[in-house]
């Protein structure tokens, strides 16, 4: 018998987002913010938004394009090859919210198969972290001001400006390299644990990285 080949996706990392996915993935973090405006009477300041490998795979990167249009921008692809070759950041003026501040949890697939898309997102930050307070107040802007808050901490902890910059604007996180899965498993296969609390901090200290 030869396999079906179901359960494979071809598809090009430096084309993800694509166009399809980035409009899908704007309508998903539109309903986010409406859910949690409706449910909590406020926008959300800061989200951590999960990401898989297979599911970037399969969506072409919905997930990811949901997390660029909550920070407030938007990839830039190339026009003959439609790969993913910069963001843009757009004046939230025209959405009438504040951004959020987005925080990635990558699997270790994830981390193999999108490099690219760790750069792209980390550069969004960087970019949404400078703009200046004369352009966007710290009302519309809590990834600089969160920014500004750890990056003054680290300075008080003897680090110098720019590693203390860099380390603020930390947004990805992950296992080890070499490392996947959420650390979970043999802590429940060896009965290794008494409470929800021995999960999560399995759960933090497997995806610190």
């Amino acid at each position: 018998m030869l396999p079906t080949g179901r359960n494979l996706f071809a598809v090009d990392p430096r084309a993800v987002p694509s166009r399809a996915a980035h409009a899908q993935g704007v309508k998903l973090a539109e309903e986010l913010l409406r859910r949690h405006l409706q449910d909590h009477g406020d926008w959300p300041r800061g989200l951590v938004v999960d990401l898989w490998g297979s599911a970037t795979m399969r969506t072409a990167g919905e997930d990811m394009a949901q997390a660029f249009a909550l920070m407030g921008v938007r990839p830039k692809w190339a026009q003959a090859s439609n790969r993913v070759v910069d963001i843009e950041v757009l004046p939230m003026s025209v959405f009438n919210r504040p951004r959020v501040d987005v925080t990635l949890r990558i699997s270790g697939f994830f981390r193999d198969a999108f490099p690219n898309l760790i750069h792209l997102f980390d550069t969004a930050v960087q970019a949404v972290a400078a703009i200046s307070a004369d352009d966007e107040p710290d009302e519309v802007n809590p990834i600089r001001v969160r920014v500004q808050q750890d990056r003054a901490a680290g300075m008080a902890q003897g680090l110098a400006e720019q590693e203390a910059h860099r380390q603020a604007t930390w947004r990805v996180f992950g296992p080890r390299l070499g490392g996947y899965g959420a650390g979970l498993q043999g802590l429940i296969d060896g009965r290794n644990w008494e409470n929800d609390a021995d999960l999560a901090s399995a759960y933090r200290n497997w995806g610190a990285y």
